[in-house]
Parts: structure tokens; C-alpha cells; sequence
């Protein structure tokens, strides 16, 4: 009678015990990502709302390239920092885990930068090929109103315009270092310097 082969072992079954409970670092990690989802939940909704009315072509679109350059580098800060969330210190991570005002804090300053940079392409200081161009919105064009409310009455060129606009936007809140860097070749040039503030600007973004 022929002897039967045998079987071979079955590998032993690991199965996750969820129930598992967490070191404190990992705790604090997950409390503070779970803000983050909310957070970025409701930034997203406002995102979408200021595209649609960007591209409304209705008075309600007035500053809407505006609030898009702000939520658009708040996002950045917020993706920035769920990045750096497992390079962060203890007490860094506890002020976060603890604190909503401090979760909210960096993304904020994102959108300040962004909107900093966004002044920044408006004025000329910072320009060339890679970055986007406006004009006015037709609804203030010949208008006799403020200088500053025209500031944010205003649209970039075209579809490319825009793309590039979101983009070095979200950079902005992604790496603050990015604003900063630029802002520093400013304050490190002469006031009767400027031209060569903003050739350097312009080979430092290039680069």
C-alpha cells in the first residue's frame, strides 16, 4: 500500500489585535490625524464653494481668486503637517493632541504665506514663465473704486494661469520655508536695490 505524502505545516495565523492599546506617541498621532480629517473635511466643502464661484461669472465671483489663494494654501499647511507629524517633538505633539487652536494654527499661517506670495505675483516683484499673470475683473474695469478692494477684484489670465497659481499657492502652505526664503532676499537688499532683489528673487524661485 503506496504511503501518503505528507502535508505540509500550515504557517501559523497571525491575526491583529486591534484592541491593542497604544503607546502615548502613537495615541497623541491618532488624535490629532483625526482633527486633521475633520479639519480638511471642512476645507475642502469651502474649496469646492470658492471654485464654483470663481468660475460662476456672476458678481459673487468678486474676490473669489482671493479666498481660493487662501484655502488653497491652507491645504498645503495642512498636508505639511500631517508630514511632519512623526518628526515632531513630545511636546509638540501634546500642545496638537490637546490643543485645537494649535492644530489650526500652522495651516493658518499657510494661508497667510500663500496669500503673501499671491501679492507678490499681483505687484510684479515676483514674476516670469512659471508664474501665473492677472487682469481685472470686468465688473471693475473703468470702476472708480478703491485701490485696495481692486486688489482682490481680479482673475488670472486663463486655465494655465490659474493651475500655476494653485500650485506655488499650495507650496507656500506646504513649506513655509518657501515664502520665507523669498521674503529674506528682499530684506537683505538696499532700498535703492531693488532691481537686484528681484533678479535674485527670480533666479532663487527658478531654481
Amino acid at each position: 500500500m503506496a504511503l501518503e505524502a505528507p502535508k505540509p505545516a500550515k504557517p501559523p495565523s497571525f491575526r491583529l489585535n486591534v484592541s491593542e492599546p497604544l503607546s502615548e506617541r502613537l495615541e497623541m498621532i491618532r488624535v490629532i490625524s483625526n482633527r486633521l480629517c475633520i479639519a480638511l473635511a471642512v476645507l475642502l466643502i469651502l474649496l469646492i464653494t470658492g471654485a464654483y464661484l470663481v468660475s460662476a461669472g456672476s458678481t459673487m465671483a468678486i474676490g473669489g481668486t482671493s479666498w481660493m489663494v487662501l484655502l488653497t494654501g491652507i491645504l498645503g499647511g495642512f498636508i505639511g503637517l500631517q508630514r511632519r507629524l512623526k518628526e515632531l517633538e513630545h511636546d509638540d505633539l501634546l500642545l496638537l493632541a490637546r490643543s485645537w487652536v494649535y492644530v489650526l494654527l500652522s495651516p493658518l499661517v499657510g494661508g497667510v504665506l500663500a496669500l503673501l506670495l499671491f501679492i507678490l505675483f499681483i505687484s510684479g516683484l515676483v514674476e516670469g514663465d512659471l508664474f501665473p499673470r492677472f487682469a481685472a475683473d470686468a465688473a471693475t474695469q473703468g470702476a472708480t473704486a478703491n485701490g485696495l478692494i481692486k486688489l482682490i477684484q481680479i482673475h488670472a489670465l486663463s486655465y494655465e494661469e490659474y493651475a500655476k497659481l494653485v500650485f506655488w499657492c499650495f507650496l507656500a502652505g506646504y513649506s513655509e520655508k518657501f515664502v520665507t526664503n523669498i521674503i529674506s532676499r528682499f530684506e537683505s537688499t538696499q532700498p535703492d536695490g531693488r532691481g537686484v532683489a528681484n533678479e535674485g528673487t527670480r533666479k532663487s524661485t527658478d531654481a
